[in-house]
């Protein structure tokens, strides 16, 4: 695909939740629940107006950063940017928060939905779209598991993105399945799952950097 086409697929998941957003502005509640605990409970609230636009809003101003931020880099960052990963990777983080924005909407309206196995599920489908990116991102400073190692030569950062990859695949789908059994049991092993996956990699780039040292 091209970036365009990536572009193009940002804007228009961004556009249809500002859709569903006006569609069930009539229907909502005041406040309405925006954060859930592990059982599916409310535990945080926006008003009705700001809910509406907070998330649109920030996954367009985000999408925005992660494509464009490359152009204010100095020249010898930008010649190490990939603009179809780039395109790639900001096009998946505004689907999922536009993905996430459509679910609180209907949660909102529609009571005793189990909100926390959806949520892990499309924690789950980004992570394993990540992973599936990462290997073939180069070293940048902008995207990629980008620790102080990483950065000291090309072929840590090609190692770590590349175990970061295989870490990610697993951790997403570990994580996306723990959660759809649903409790705080299932939620925890979600979570530590996702937290580990991102773990993984960071660690072993510190153990190829002491190697090389």
């Amino acid at each position: 695909m091209r970036k365009g086409t990536f572009d193009g697929l940002a804007l228009a998941a961004l556009v249809v939740a500002g859709i569903v957003s006006a569609l069930a502005y009539s229907r909502l509640p005041d406040p309405v629940p925006t954060h859930f605990d592990l059982h599916g409970n409310p535990n945080g609230w926006m008003s009705r107006d700001v809910a509406v636009v907070f998330t649109p809003l920030f996954g367009l101003a985000l999408w925005l950063l992660t494509r464009f931020v490359a152009r204010i880099l100095p020249k010898s960052d930008k010649r190490r940017i990939d603009e179809r990963s780039m395109a790639m990777v900001a096009s998946l983080t505004a689907v999922f928060i536009a993905a996430v924005h459509i679910l609180i909407m209907y949660v909102a309206i529609v009571p005793h939905v189990n909100v926390t196995q959806p949520v892990f599920l499309l924690m789950g489908f980004f992570y394993v779209a990540l992973g599936l990116v990462l290997p073939r991102i180069r070293r940048n400073p902008i995207i990629g598991i980008r620790t102080p190692w990483t950065l000291t030569s090309d072929e840590n950062w090609a190692r770590t993105q590349r175990v970061a990859g295989y870490s990610m695949v697993f951790g997403g789908i570990v994580g996306a399945l723990a959660g759809l059994t649903g409790g705080a049991a299932g939620g925890v092993i979600a979570i530590g799952a996702f937290l580990l996956s991102a773990l993984v990699p960071a660690g072993y780039s510190l153990m190829l950097a002491r190697r090389a040292g």
